[in-house]
């Protein structure tokens, strides 16, 4: 079985308004690592080379506003593992000391190791997203704007093909995905803006990315995001069947602490933060189905 602790990860964080050297300089500084390249490839990067000779890239992003007269800045970790969390934890709050801010026109993406599912997994994946999606909107309040271009919904017309006809091969799940067979998308390919971004699975870095997340600067709420995809990226690799099939609610908040704990596996203290982060924005009663119990139903219920 796998776990959530074995899952390898990386994070794109996308920040505003300090220089791009300024950003390496506290990358640098929060893991004791130091400034190998500036100016590197087309994307303009500057790279910091950690303790153990990973690469973190602070790259340059025309999406991101230009604010007090510098261009965005995207900070692009290596593979990291769990160990790795709390070297993140300390490389976020460094970055934030500089100045630089989570404007509305940048995110937060996550990605997971695609390299281990399969084609079965994978559409377990997305049938547990699709399901969860309008819940995972409103809980991560994603933008309006980011919503209609960058981190769209997952398609009715794939959900349903996996669904009806069950991909067995990459091919055929390529198929479904794209609409037409398209073994080698290119990187800005329009269908790898949606929440759920499966492109990379055909392309050489092969990760499951999830952009629903928008820009931000808090270490805990962005450990909170890695925590989630994680946790979706497992609960696939180990579940037998998804249904994709949407349940309404009128307590969102009940209704998706149950399943972060119930069925993702995020229980106990160490996803206590987590759970906090991706719950606080929906409406009702994380702990009543149905509301806290007035005074004479509780009386009589013991009565």
């Amino acid at each position: 079985m796998a776990t959530i602790q074995e899952q390898k990860f990386g994070v794109e964080i996308e920040v505003a308004g300090v220089a791009r050297h300024t950003i390496a300089e506290a990358v640098a500084e929060a893991m004791e690592g130091r400034i190998t390249a500036t100016h590197r490839y087309g994307y303009d990067e500057t790279i910091v080379t950690d303790q153990q000779g990973r690469e973190w890239k602070i790259q340059n992003d025309g999406s991101i506003a230009i604010v007090h007269g510098h261009r965005g800045s995207e900070i692009v970790t290596p593979i990291l593992t769990w160990e790795d969390i709390p070297l993140l934890k300390q490389v976020i709050p460094r970055v934030k000391a500089t100045g630089a801010i989570p404007h509305r026109s940048g995110s937060v993406h996550v990605h997971a190791d695609g390299r281990q599912h399969t084609p079965q997994s994978l559409s377990r994946l997305a049938k547990m997203v699709y399901k969860n999606e309008d819940m995972i909107f409103d809980a991560l309040k994603v933008l309006p704007e980011r919503r209609r271009r960058y981190t769209r919904p997952m398609d009715d017309e794939f959900i349903d093909k996996v669904a009806k006809r069950r991909p067995k091969s990459y091919k055929k799940l390529n198929e479904f995905y794209f609409g037409r067979y398209t073994p080698h998308p290119q990187h800005y390919t329009p269908e790898r803006y949606k929440g759920l971004n499966l492109v990379n699975l055909w392309r050489d870095i092969r990760t499951i990315e999830m952009r629903y997340f928008n820009a931000s600067l808090n270490p805990n709420k962005i450990i909170a995001y890695v925590h989630l995809c994680l946790a979706l990226s497992t609960k696939a690799l180990n579940a037998r069947a998804a249904s994709h099939r949407k349940i309404p609610t009128d307590n969102p908040k009940f209704n998706f602490r149950v399943w972060l704990v119930a069925t993702l596996g995020m229980k106990g203290s160490e996803f206590k933060t987590t759970r906090y982060y991706l719950t606080r924005n929906l409406p009702g009663n994380s702990a009543w189905r149905y509301g806290r119990p007035t005074t004479s139903q509780r009386a009589t219920t013991t009565s």
